[in-house]
């Protein structure tokens, strides 16, 4: 479906219910619970979209993911911040996990309004040491993991020349930030109830409105696509998918099965 279609109406799909929604344009938002803003801001990437959320926050808002640091998602920010959002200021920017499409715009979010990032411990220290690490080069050690996996040179060769690209689609990642923890609840308008998971990536945030049964899923819960399960050389050994499986199987006992999802995808 492309940006701006507009659903006929509420529809069945493998289970899952879809409500009539208006798709909104960059800049532009569609209502979709009450105090709760939807947001799609392009990427440059097959998967060419990110859907962000900004929740009622007093007399501001709480935004939930910031886009790629790309002249675009800029526009589309500054569009919806000076239209849609009523020119009130963000309060807190909160982010579901450490990929740049999440955690791009972040810093330059958080600076303009002098806004607090909200993230878990591990996703911002993880999200900081690859930024870091990635002044260093290219390391021996993941040359050998990408050739042990059955890389050609040649796809060796474009690994190196594009290495750095995280850093550059993040701009000015806050040097400090504010826990989230699973359990936690946050008063953002209501009470939201922070929710963990694994797998795609190693300590991801969704959060939880009980009273209405909304639910913020990020990338932990995708509608028609599974999400990216991958080994990276920093951690060679590690069992992603297993975590996945078993996070996914620990939030089907933990939610109820009447929520509103809210994907960042899709």
């Amino acid at each position: 479906m492309s940006d701006g279609e507009t659903l006929a109406g509420t529809r069945m799909e493998r289970g899952l219910t879809y409500p009539a929604l208006a798709m909104p344009a960059p800049g532009e938002a569609t209502v979709v619970a009450p105090g709760v803003l939807w947001l799609r801001l392009p990427l440059p990437m097959a998967l060419n979209h990110i859907n962000l959320y900004a929740i009622e926050d007093g007399e501001g808002w709480a935004v939930v993911d910031a886009g790629l640091a790309t002249d675009v998602s800029r526009e589309g920010w500054t569009k919806a911040l000076a239209g849609v959002l009523g020119g009130r200021p963000i309060t807190r920017v909160i982010c579901t996990h450490m990929h740049p499409d999440h955690i791009g715009l972040a810093g330059w979010l958080c600076e303009r309004f002098d806004a607090p990032l909200l993230m878990s411990r591990t996703e911002y220290v993880t999200a900081r040491l690859l930024i870091g690490d990635e002044a260093l080069g290219p390391p021996a050690s993941a040359e050998a993991f990408y050739r042990a996996a059955g890389w050609s040179d040649e796809q060796v060769a474009r690994w190196r020349d594009g290495y750095g690209g995280f850093g550059r689609m993040v701009q000015d990642f806050p040097r400090d930030y504010r826990r989230v923890q699973d359990g936690e609840v946050l008063s953002i308008g209501g009470d939201w109830r922070v929710v963990v998971g694994e797998g795609h990536s190693p300590e991801h945030v969704c959060l939880w409105r009980e009273k209405d049964g909304v639910f913020i899923a990020g990338d932990q819960i995708l509608p028609r696509i599974s999400s990216n399960i991958s080994i990276w050389p920093t951690e060679p050994l590690a069992d992603p998918l297993g975590d996945w499986l078993r996070s996914l199987a620990a939030l089907k006992n933990r939610l109820p099965d009447d929520l509103l999802v809210l994907p960042s995808h899709g």
